[in-house]
């Protein structure tokens, strides 16, 4: 592999840790800028999410920057994740009153006793992709016997091991690989299926030269296996305590979203501002692909974040299937709808 290429990726690495602590910084810095208006009191909410400031999240920072959440009374404040941050404590000990999760990972933690409802589905489909090189054979699930893929964890590989069953395979039929975070493995053919976020590594794979020109892509969305990811989670006590400022916070992120994905080069260079993780071209990228997500093809602004329950109801099936959660995990205590529809009303 060409020595620049490799470097470039690890820097690209390297900087989004260090953006970690920059952005948290920035993000006090830029709240302390920023005072209340005369007379004006703000209810106070903090969010945690799960990564440094990225496209990711562009409906919370865009919210944040054009006066949004302060327009319905809601002094913000969006803490950055890191590797070292676990959202669901954040909420649990009360840092935060609302956190980013997966949805499926978010089953995790209530079938564990945490008391947390998804009141919020941020992506509306899963942006998880298997990708190989073309001159694998690699093109549907149904290729994948005897090969090698590479997967993040348990939690990610769920949704493989649904499109494995989908076409009769399992744990047997193929060897499942520990990747990191950037497609050195993928590049080096040292694995036969790489896994890609549409918004992160696909771009990265991109800009080493792997598009879909050489490259097929496995989309679980059109397999019938994918399983939600970003949600909004609250306390279910906390929420039926806050009802109308949770409302006023949902109202006011969706109309960021909403602003994000019509203006994705402006929103993505305001989120590469906040942040400086990896480029701005990256983010605006990121901030363009997470739009698609999040208000997905037929869906109207009015759709954002709202909660389909027959995808949450295959995340569970799934989740459970597949090893994820052990248990049941009835639907109706797991989401909750009705602050989504105060807020869309």
């Amino acid at each position: 592999m060409n020595s620049k290429k490799s470097k470039k990726i690890k820097v690209l690495a390297i900087a989004l840790a260090l953006a970690m602590t920059a952005a948290l910084l920035a993000s006090c810095a830029a709240k302390e800028e920023k005072p209340a208006g005369e007379g004006q009191t703000l209810d106070k909410i903090t969010v945690q999410t799960l990564w440094v400031p990225q496209g990711q999240f562009a409906g919370l920072y865009i919210a944040d920057a054009r006066d949004y959440y302060e327009e319905e009374g809601i002094d913000i404040e969006i803490l950055p994740g890191g590797t070292d941050v676990t959202p669901a404590d954040q909420v649990e000990n009360d840092v935060a009153q609302v956190g980013v999760l997966f949805y499926s990972s978010l089953l995790t933690y209530q079938e564990g006793g945490y008391d947390f409802i998804n009141v919020f589905q941020n992506f509306q489909g899963s942006p998880q992709y298997l990708v190989a090189k073309k001159d694998t054979g690699i093109a549907t699930g149904a290729d994948l016997k005897g090969k090698k893929i590479g997967t993040w964890g348990a939690q990610w590989q769920v949704e493989f091991a649904a499109l494995l069953g989908k076409y009769d395979l399992g744990d047997s039929d193929v060897t499942w690989v520990q990747q990191d975070y950037t497609m050195d493995q993928f590049i080096n053919d040292e694995i036969d299926a790489a896994s890609a976020m549409a918004y992160n590594e696909w771009l990265i794979a991109n800009d080493e030269g792997w598009d879909e020109s050489n490259t097929n892509i496995i989309d679980l969305n059109k397999e019938g296996t994918a399983m939600l990811e970003d949600c909004l989670f609250v306390k279910r006590d906390w929420a039926e305590a806050n009802e109308d400022l949770l409302v006023r916070f949902l109202r006011a992120t969706k109309k960021g979203w909403d602003y994000a994905i019509q203006n994705p080069e402006e929103s993505g260079k305001l989120i590469f501002e906040t942040g400086n993780s990896a480029t701005e071209e990256h983010q605006i990228k990121m901030t363009e692909i997470c739009g698609s997500y999040v208000q997905p093809e037929g869906a109207t602004a009015g759709d954002i974040g709202k909660i389909d329950e027959a995808k949450a109801q295959q995340t569970i099936d799934f989740a459970k299937k597949y090893g994820l959660i052990k248990g049941d995990i009835a639907l109706e205590n797991s989401i909750d709808v009705s602050y989504w529809e105060k807020a869309s009303s």
